[in-house]
């Protein structure tokens, strides 16, 4: 069963907030000190159960101050995205993991969204199988070997369980640019985190995941090289051709 939930954006929610109301709005909540954690949930989108409690602070607050940690850090600007496009409110202040959401100036609880609450969790889809026997462009000697030159090599990263994920994919990004394969140990983290850090690092970086064994994530950077001399010859074909 699938909810559906449409969103109607309120006046009062584009406009700019001058700096003497963000600090204002700053200061208070450092005082009072109120967090909603996201966590692993926000990992399929911002859920109905903390879209409701975070209209539930607007009515006492004007402002909200969202910590996020595990997976979703991974794409901070996604999380930004989805949290001011479902609740109508403003980013006012963003730190790392530390966000401030501000309900806007004509806020009206009374006419505040109805949002269904999720009474159980929802069967998980089912993807495609996420490393493949032999990976796009090698062959299996080759697969295998890039694999153990992987699982010996010195770990890039130690990633801990519901930890803040910012830089990994720029460190991933800046190794890869003399390393062909890097390994991101993931200890304690669990093996469903590890899966979804590998699908996000795919995306973001972009990358090849070959191999999760152990709570080891090994990734190939793929043939760039291939590709970067691949547009070069064809670049001075065109070029000598002109």
């Amino acid at each position: 069963m699938k909810w559906i939930v449409v969103w109607s954006k309120r006046r009062g929610y584009g406009f700019l907030v001058t700096r003497l109301q963000r600090r204002k709005s700053r200061n208070w909540l450092k005082s009072i000190g109120i967090v909603i954690a996201l966590g692993k949930s926000i990992w399929n989108g911002v859920t109905h159960n903390m879209l409701d409690d975070i209209h539930n602070h607007w009515k006492r607050a004007e402002a909200v101050r969202i910590k996020c940690l595990g997976v979703p850090t991974l794409d901070m600007d996604n999380v930004c995205f989805h949290l001011e496009e479902k609740s109508g409110g403003k980013i006012i202040y963003r730190h790392i993991n530390i966000l401030i959401l501000y309900r806007g100036r004509n806020y009206d609880p009374q006419n505040r969204p109805v949002i269904p609450l999720m009474l159980w969790k929802p069967y998980a889809p089912i993807y495609p199988k996420l490393v493949k026997n032999v990976a796009d462009g090698l062959t299996f000697e080759e697969t295998k070997e890039m694999r153990n030159r992987g699982l010996h090599s010195p770990a890039l990263m130690n990633l801990t369980r519901n930890g803040v994920y910012v830089n990994v994919v720029a460190r991933v990004r800046e190794a890869f640019e003399t390393e062909e394969v890097i390994r991101l140990d993931c200890t304690h983290v669990g093996t469903s985190d590890c899966k979804r850090i590998g699908v996000k690092l795919r995306d973001l970086v972009p990358c090849v995941p070959i191999l999760f064994k152990d709570e080891q994530i090994i990734l190939w950077r793929g043939k760039r090289d291939q590709e970067r001399n691949s547009d070069i010859s064809d670049a001075n074909e065109k070029s000598s051709g002109t």
